[in-house]
């Protein structure tokens, strides 16, 4: 390149010299005039960036590239974001050398803005639900939702204990101690793994612990009564029709269906609920699949209660390897499938996909489950009808076995949709929070940490050991609700209507950074 031929680079520019991408991220300069807060117009200092009272890192590897933008940084082949300088107060002066910090910085990059809202405890930071719904709901309307789903969570789990105590004194009088202590314990397990497994997928804009819980409820209590006696009432309809007419196949093709329409309708309906009622929380692929393991995991605990309960005397081990070591995420995998189809149509404006997506993806469920039910009715009714022959009892085994490859490959395809979900959210953070750089909401080595789960993970568990649990919670909180400004604009980004009342979701999570900002500040003094 000749010497005259120059690029004037300008902040949020991106240059990309091969493999390498260099993204230049810095805030406006510094004026003559202060900067002016978006939320309520109150001014701030001149944004600038200062080192950490902790452990700060050189930017050795990178500061040929600090000095010279349009050199490549050095790595292997790995898209890089430059973290160049924030303006000093006085632009006479060159430019400090910044780093990446070990922990949340001692000082705010900006003057937090008194809040008019009520102190928020810490274990609240994160939330962001109170964006999903209008603000203006009244408070006879508030407490008519509230009242209808407390009635309908205690008298769902009424009946749900009812049922299981029934059954478990039944299993007590003719199997015994043992077979209800199985019946408690084992299906624990693969729920305990499940909400590991969603814990460690939900990597960038966590969904609330509440809500996560809610989804599990909804499928361990909300949904087995309507389950129970809707399956009950069908059953007991076809084989009054029926009758003998008809073989065992048809029988088990009727009977796998009715389980796969009632159970992934009731399954599939606490999910269109979140989608419909709590769309903030609802963002992508990668929320849609959380929310439907969640929910196939507490509806799969109790399924599995039922199924230990009665046959733990003689087919523990039957069971352990069918419910537990194949078959542990079954139930979490068909919803699932609705769930990724609901997230799927967050991307997409496009009003026919936003009504055949959801119903493809509740087909897919529906079938996966009736074809899993039905493989599995057809082969116990032949080792029923032929017992004591060993071929039918060998064939029907490899037909269990090869049952579970269908869910298998439908995995597969849901851990290539959570790649791209957690693609796209990374995507998010990265175009929707430059500009918050560069006004200097956000710190560049919060914008650069925000984009790599693992990194801030791990920065996360450095301030836990450090300066303890509640500092922790405040920093995560910090990082969260920036992530949650990047997704309140990407909503907006894709129409979503703006909110009622005078303050917008964007402008009381810059509001909220700033009070997070200077609580952690405030608590590293001490």
């Amino acid at each position: 390149m000749c010497k005259e031929d120059k690029v004037i680079v300008q902040p949020q520019d991106i240059v990309v010299l091969g493999s390498t991408m260099l993204q230049l991220i810095a805030p406006q300069p510094a004026s003559s005039h202060a900067i002016s807060d978006v939320a309520d117009g109150t001014e701030l200092h001149p944004t600038r960036q200062l080192a950490s009272l902790d452990h700060p890192h050189s930017l050795s590897d990178d500061a040929s590239a600090e000095r010279n933008p349009s050199s490549p940084v050095h790595g292997q082949g790995e898209p890089k974001v430059l973290p160049l300088l924030f303006p000093s107060q006085h632009p006479a002066q060159p430019p400090q050398s910044v780093g990446y910090p070990r922990s949340v910085q001692a000082d705010a990059a900006m003057i937090a803005q008194p809040c008019e809202n009520k102190e928020e405890r810490v274990l609240r930071g994160s939330i962001t639900m109170q964006f999903a719904l209008p603000q203006r709901l009244g408070g006879r309307t508030c407490w008519f939702i509230v009242g209808i789903g407390i009635s309908l969570l205690v008298v769902s789990t009424a009946v749900t204990i009812v049922l299981n105590s029934v059954l478990g004194l039944s299993a007590l009088a003719y199997s015994g101690l043992s077979s209800v202590v199985a019946a408690l314990i084992i299906p624990l397990l693969p729920a305990l793994g499940i909400s590991l497994l969603v814990n460690f997928m939900d990597r960038y804009e966590r969904e609330p612990w509440f809500l996560r819980l809610a989804a599990f409820l909804w499928g361990a209590i909300i949904a087995i009564p309507p389950a129970f006696f809707i399956e009950r009432y069908v059953d007991s309809t076809l084989q009054n029709l029926l009758r003998q007419d008809t073989g065992d196949v048809v029988q088990s093709v009727l009977q796998g269906l009715n389980a796969g329409v009632t159970e992934e309708t009731i399954k599939g309906l606490g999910l269109l609920l979140l989608f419909l009622l709590l769309r903030d929380e609802f963002d992508n692929m990668t929320d849609g699949i959380i929310y439907g393991a969640l929910i196939g995991a507490g509806f799969a605990m109790v399924e599995n209660f039922v199924y230990f309960a009665q046959g733990s005397k003689n087919f523990l081990v039957f069971l352990i390897v069918e419910r537990v070591i194949l078959g542990w995420l079954g139930h979490s995998t068909y919803t699932a499938c609705f769930g990724a189809a609901l997230g799927y149509i967050r991307h997409t404006r496009v009003r026919w996909k936003q009504i055949v997506i959801p119903l493809l993806g509740y087909l897919v469920a529906v079938q996966l489950h009736g074809f899993f039910d039905f493989v599995d009715f057809q082969a116990s009714a032949a080792v029923y009808a032929s017992p004591g022959n060993a071929d039918v009892a060998l064939f029907s085994l490899v037909a269990i076995i090869g049952d579970y490859i269908p869910p298998f490959l439908a995995q597969m395809s849901l851990l290539y949709l959570l790649v791209r979900g957690l693609a796209h959210e990374a995507a998010v953070i990265r175009e929707f929070l430059a500009e918050e750089v560069r006004n200097g909401v956000v710190l560049v080595y919060e914008y650069a940490l925000l984009q790599n789960s693992f990194q801030r993970t791990k920065e996360e568990r450095h301030v836990l050991w450090k300066s303890g649990f509640r500092q922790w919670l405040r920093v995560k909180a910090l990082y969260q609700t920036e992530i949650g400004l990047a997704f309140r604009k990407w909503h907006v980004s894709m129409g979503e209507k703006p909110k009622l009342g005078y303050r917008q979701p964007e402008d009381a999570y810059r509001q909220r950074i700033g009070r997070w900002r200077r609580e952690i500040t405030g608590a590293r003094r001490l």
